[in-house]
């Protein structure tokens, strides 16, 4: 019995170890807003647009309080707080960029972070300066950081690598940044393998084994192991018949990757049709690979544009995989590669002019090779 009763002791004392180990995800917000006139206040995330609100809160005098409590691993996220006024006409609550340094003329956000800990919210809805937050580090990131995600990754190799260096820098600052994994995923299209590599390596354990954390975990893995070779994968025609994407026995393959509701892909189509007829060629390859989510619109534009050549689809299990293996952050793209399924030239986007280059560069490789 005496044993019985120490193992129980010990299994206590283990479990309260492990909770007080925990980390404490509790998260309050709290509002006091002058001019807010609403019998309630829905929190919301930010994405989706559209999304249905996650809570509601009693707004008495203008005030009112969010208390949660996660009782999972805890990503900070991007909420925001929605209020319907007198009229029955929906409002955001706008706050102000705290570290604006002209006050005067306030730069607002329906946005904000959500995360453990106490967020303040003041203000008056009469002044139109927006609502002052008061809160923690993730805030504080996101703030500082608005434009994160909107970079423009340079095509100059230098300034490139200056850009990576900086972000790693970010994330090596605050690696638990929820806004800096957000960004991640816009511009990891844009930097190669060791440089995606780099960054993620700096974000902590518990943001690594987040759902988005898995997911470039995964992009990494995923992109080819052998960055001078094209993968060559199997893809579904319209008959759902596999077919290998680079036809090796020929010197040369064009493959374009597009899109149905592609508007620049559209427009690409007639040029593609001139490049098919000017260079035929038993020698030339032509394949469009579409990475359509809706085989079914796919099908439909196929048929509409009536394009003579091999026409394939990524099946919806291989998408996440496709996109990491030929970098498809954005349609149309354009690679062509030779017998040995190295690249050999590349176009990103649609420009009435790429026709001619594309022309050109088809008629002298085949001419030399």
């Amino acid at each position: 019995m005496k044993n019985l009763q120490n193992l129980f002791v010990v299994s206590l004392l283990l479990l309260v170890a492990f909770v007080s180990c925990k980390h404490d995800n509790s998260i309050t917000i709290q509002g006091d807003i002058k001019g807010l006139n609403a019998k309630w206040v829905y929190l919301q995330p930010n994405y989706p647009i559209g999304s249905l609100p996650i809570d509601s809160a009693k707004v008495i005098n203008g005030k009112f309080e969010f208390v949660r409590h996660p009782d999972t691993l805890f990503i900070a996220d991007l909420v925001l707080l929605k209020y319907k006024d007198e009229k029955g006409k929906s409002n955001f609550l706008s706050v102000a960029d705290p570290y604006k340094a002209d006050k005067s003329k306030p730069s607002l956000y329906a946005a904000f972070i959500m995360e453990p800990g106490l967020t303040t919210l003041t203000g008056d809805l009469s002044n139109n300066k927006g609502i002052s937050i008061t809160a923690g580090h993730q805030n504080e990131f996101y703030f500082k950081n608005l434009d994160l995600p909107f970079i423009r990754i340079s095509k100059d190799s230098v300034k490139r690598s200056a850009q990576a260096a900086r972000i790693k820098k970010l994330v090596e600052d605050t690696p638990d940044a929820y806004w800096a994994l957000f960004a991640f995923n816009d511009f990891k299209y844009d930097l190669n393998h060791q440089q995606i590599k780099s960054i993620f390596d700096e974000f902590n354990d518990e943001v690594k084994s987040s759902y988005q954390g898995k997911n470039i975990k995964q992009f990494l893995d995923d992109q080819p192991k052998n960055k001078n070779e094209f993968p060559n994968s199997v893809f579904a025609d319209q008959n759902a018949k596999p077919v290998t994407l680079v036809d090796t026995t020929r010197k040369l393959n064009m493959v374009v990757f597009w899109a149905s509701w592609c508007g620049p892909c559209q427009r690409e189509i007639p040029s593609l049709k001139k490049i098919a007829f000017a260079c035929k060629n038993d020698n030339l390859r032509f394949v469009s690979v579409s990475i359509d989510d809706q085989k079914t619109e796919w099908i439909k534009a196929v048929n509409e544009e009536n394009m003579p050549w091999q026409q394939l689809i990524i099946p919806a299990k291989q998408v996440n995989r496709a996109n990491a293996q030929y970098n498809l952050g954005w349609v149309p793209q354009i690679y062509l590669v030779n017998n040995k399924r190295q690249i050999v030239k590349k176009i990103d986007g649609f420009d009435a002019g790429n026709e001619e280059i594309v022309k050109t560069f088809i008629t002298n490789y085949l001419a030399k090779n």
